[in-house]
Order: C-alpha cells, then sequence, then structure tokens
C-alpha cells in the first residue's frame, strides 16, 4: 500500500494515542483513536465473516503496551467503541505474551518477557507469588520499535541515493521517499539471515541498486540496543527490588527480535538462554487465550472455531500499574509563594486493581467550597517530583464542600481497575461524607468527539 498509495497511508499511530494528533485526508479530520477504530472495526469484519458472529456480537480482548499510561489505554477504549467492537478488556502486550508461551503454569521459573514491537518496545518480569502468577515489574519506551531500527537504514540508504546524479530532486521525491521506506523494512527482513543484501528500486522506469551489509546496520543501530538493555537492567532491578525470585530465561516476542543483534545483545548481557517462539504471532494468540476464557457467542456457548488450536482455562495473571501516580502538593497555605510539587502516592508496579487507595488533603482557606485536584503520571524512567517531569492525566475539582477551616482534610479515594483506567472519589475528612469530584482525563476525545470519529469512521466502505 505505501508503495501504491504512500500519500494516502497511516503508520505507527499507536505511538501517537493519548494524544492531540490530528490527521486530515481527502477533507476527513481523524484522531488517533478514529484510525485505531479503523483498523477494529475492519478485524471485527474479517472476525464475522470466519465465525459467522453478527459484528454487534462480537466483544475482544485489546492488547496495549505495557508501558501505556492512563491517556493512552482510555484513548484505546475509544477507538473500540468508533470500530464498533466491545473490549472486553485491555491486556499488556507482555503478559499476553506471557499466556501464549504458557508461564500461568510454569511455577518454577521467572521469566523476562521481551517485546519489541514496530512501533513500541515493553520489557516485563513474570513469575510467581505465593502460587499465583503475576507481573513482578514492567519498563519500556512507548516510542522505540522497528521503525526506529527502519530510520537508521534508510539513513544508510540515502547516503548512497545522494551520490547519484540527480540526488537533490529524489530526496523530495514522494515516490522515492515511500520507495526508500519500503526497501528498508525488506532489507532489515533479509538482513535476519544475511550479511548483506542489495535491493533494486524501480523508479520511473529506472533501476536504482541500494546495498547494505549487517555490519553496517548493526553499527548505527547500536545506541538502540543500548537503551532496550537500560530498559532490561531497570526492570530487574525492580524486580528484585520487590523479592522477585531470580529471572531464569528470556522470552523474545514481536518481530522485531527476529533481529540477530538482540537476541546476541540480550544473551550475552544476562547470560541466560533466550526463547523465540513465533514472536510475531504470541500476542496475538495470548488475547485469544484470555478472551476464549472471557466471552460466549449469543446463547452462552463459546465458538468451536475461536476454541480451535486453543488451551482450556489458564491461572490469570495479576497485572502492575506501570508508572507512578501522584497528586500536584501545595505545601502551605499560600500555593502562589511556593512551587508545588508530585507527590507520588501509587508506585509503579503496584498490582492491580487498587481499590480505593486513599490519599489526604486539606483545604488552604477558610470555609472553601472547592478544590482543585491534579493527578500526574510519572513521566519518566524514574519518579520525580518536579512537575514537568511527570504528565498530568486527570484534572478536576471536589465541590460541596462544608464551611471549614483551612488546613480542614479531604480524603481522596482513588481506583485503578485490571485495564490501567482510574476512577477518583472523594470524602469530608471528618464526617466521611461524600463529595463530587467533576474531573476529566487528558488527551482523551470527550463524548462528542467520540460521536463524531464514529460518523467519519462509520461512512467508510472497507476494503476486502
Amino acid at each position: 500500500m505505501l508503495e501504491r498509495d504512500p500519500g494516502n497511508v497511516v503508520s505507527g499511530i499507536k505511538r501517537q494515542m493519548g494524544s492531540e494528533f490530528p490527521l486530515e485526508y481527502h477533507g476527513k479530520h481523524y484522531t488517533p483513536e478514529g484510525i485505531s477504530g479503523i483498523i477494529l472495526r475492519h478485524l471485527a469484519a474479517d472476525a464475522s465473516q470466519s465465525l459467522g458472529v453478527p459484528p454487534a456480537d462480537l466483544a475482544a480482548v485489546i492488547t496495549v503496551p505495557a508501558y501505556f499510561g492512563v491517556a493512552e489505554k482510555e484513548a484505546t477504549y475509544a477507538a473500540a467503541e468508533i470500530g464498533g467492537l466491545r473490549c472486553l478488556e485491555l491486556l499488556a502486550e507482555p503478559v499476553a505474551a506471557a499466556y501464549a508461551y504458557g508461564l500461568a503454569d510454569e511455577p518454577d521459573i521467572t521469566s523476562l518477557v521481551f517485546d519489541l514491537g514496530g512501533g513500541t518496545f515493553d520489557v516485563a518480569v513474570v513469575g510467581m507469588h505465593r502460587g499465583t502468577p503475576r507481573v513482578w515489574a514492567v519498563d519500556g519506551e512507548t516510542r522505540l520499535g522497528g521503525l526506529d531500527w527502519d530510520s537508521r537504514i534508510q539513513d544508510l540508504l540515502w547516503v548512497q541515493v545522494d551520490k547519484l546524479p540527480n540526488a537533490s530532486d529524489l530526496r523530495y521525491d514522494e515516490e522515492m521517499i515511500s520507495a526508500v521506506e519500503v526497501a528498508s523494512e525488506r532489507i532489515k527482513r533479509q538482513l535476519t539471515g544475511r550479511d548483506s543484501v542489495i535491493e533494486r528500486v524501480r523508479l520511473r522506469g529506472e533501476s536504482i541498486e541500494l546495498k547494505l551489509s549487517r555490519a553496517a546496520f548493526e553499527e548505527v543501530s547500536r545506541d538502540l540496543v543500548v537503551r532496550c538493555l537500560d530498559a532490561v537492567d531497570r526492570v530487574v532491578q525492580s524486580a528484585s527490588a520487590l523479592g522477585t525470585p531470580r529471572v531464569g530465561q528470556i522470552l523474545l516476542v514481536g518481530g522485531s527480535t527476529r533481529m540477530p543483534m538482540i537476541r546476541e545483545a540480550l544473551g550475552e548481557h544476562l547470560q541466560l538462554p533466550v526463547r523465540l517462539i513465533d514472536p510475531d504471532k504470541a500476542v496475538a494468540r495470548g488475547a485469544a487465550i484470555l478472551a476464549q476464557q472471557l466471552s460466549t457467542v449469543p446463547g452462552g456457548t463459546s465458538s468451536s472455531t475461536f476454541r480451535q488450536g486453543l488451551p482450556g482455562p489458564v491461572a490469570r495473571i495479576t497485572p502492575v500499574l506501570p508508572r507512578a501516580i501522584g497528586i500536584l502538593i501545595h505545601s502551605s497555605q499560600e500555593p502562589w509563594r511556593e512551587k508545588p510539587y508530585v507527590h507520588h502516592f501509587l508506585l509503579a508496579n503496584t498490582p492491580l486493581p487498587i481499590n480505593r487507595k486513599e490519599h489526604v488533603v486539606a483545604t488552604i482557606v477558610h470555609e472553601q467550597e472547592s478544590a482543585r485536584v491534579q493527578l500526574y503520571e510519572q513521566g519518566g524512567s524514574v519518579t520525580s517530583k518536579e512537575p514537568a517531569d511527570n504528565r498530568i492525566v486527570l484534572e478536576g475539582e471536589i465541590v460541596g464542600i462544608p464551611p471549614r477551616q483551612a488546613g480542614s482534610p479531604l480524603t481522596l479515594f482513588v481506583s485503578i481497575d485490571l485495564d490501567g483506567r482510574i476512577t477518583v472519589e472523594s470524602a469530608e475528612g471528618v464526617s466521611r461524607t461524600g463529595l463530587v469530584v467533576e474531573a476529566f482525563i487528558h488527551g482523551v476525545l470527550d463524548d462528542a468527539e467520540v460521536a463524531e470519529q464514529q460518523r467519519t469512521v462509520g461512512n467508510l466502505t472497507l476494503d476486502r
């Protein structure tokens, strides 16, 4: 498709989930949720045809990167709504892979799941705790994946293109740009089993020969591998601090783990056996295993077609909170005089779900009638009190506070479900009388925007 119609192709949209990243095609406005909704709608149509079940009766387990935050997960739910697909559960991709690898039934080994996909990267430590399979720790980057390795290949290819007689024109030629992008992925795949590759690109009847060696590719990608290993070190350290048994094996997930540089670097770095079993389909298979357990077709009986080739019921693997959650604090009764900071009261790698975690705040003026609430999410690989190092995820107001002296307590109750979706409640600190919290999640479409995207997507004709 990129070769045939480069101006109408969207790639890497997963990286934009939970952000304002508008796109326009043929006069129509699309959001990341809308583009993802198109993909889910297409998948639902394929499943409907395969299973003989009306699309309205379908439901799905949707996988997301483990390091997705609150906004990205809410955006994924919105995408499912736009695509007309009921979401049974959001499942972290390393956890899905753990189901596929059968880790829920391996009580004697702790595994490091290394998931390097096209656009995102996750790493998780999965093992047993008191007889129950659980995730011990997660880490990763939502903007690191096979696309970045493709980009390094493209840089090398453009060096060769720049030596051609008409190089200055080719740099801005849309057809040539798309040809280099397509060639980069082909070369990456071929270099998994070869030391060098020659790729011929046709442009306006002429053949352009591009060459690349695996050694050159690995050299320019070295820093990307280091970023992966840094995340591995962080997650192993985090898991160890929680008392995790020593990691005994590495499980590779995602098509990008087929690159020899990944397998070799991991094996040398951790000195552990590496398992690679159908990395392209492991996440999808794990989602299917859980979906089989959670869903039924009309009449209450699981589809025999759906069950084919899948194991029976499996133990649920307990997920964790990927990023610390905190509240913006003003430390005095004169907030305009001092710098606020973020107090993280829910730490990364806390098991989910979290039910009504209490946090006490205080009014700052006499007879205060309302209080602003701002919840932040850890922005980097480590927690920081600096608001700029965090990302605001929820903003709202506690209203209807009864007349009290300045410094009177208010209790916040924060809950996070298995999907990582957050809800906030509040109560007056003395009487424990419930108070109203009017809040919204940052970076997420409101109901009107979801409806608009539903109309836009619904008017499209699916290309079967």
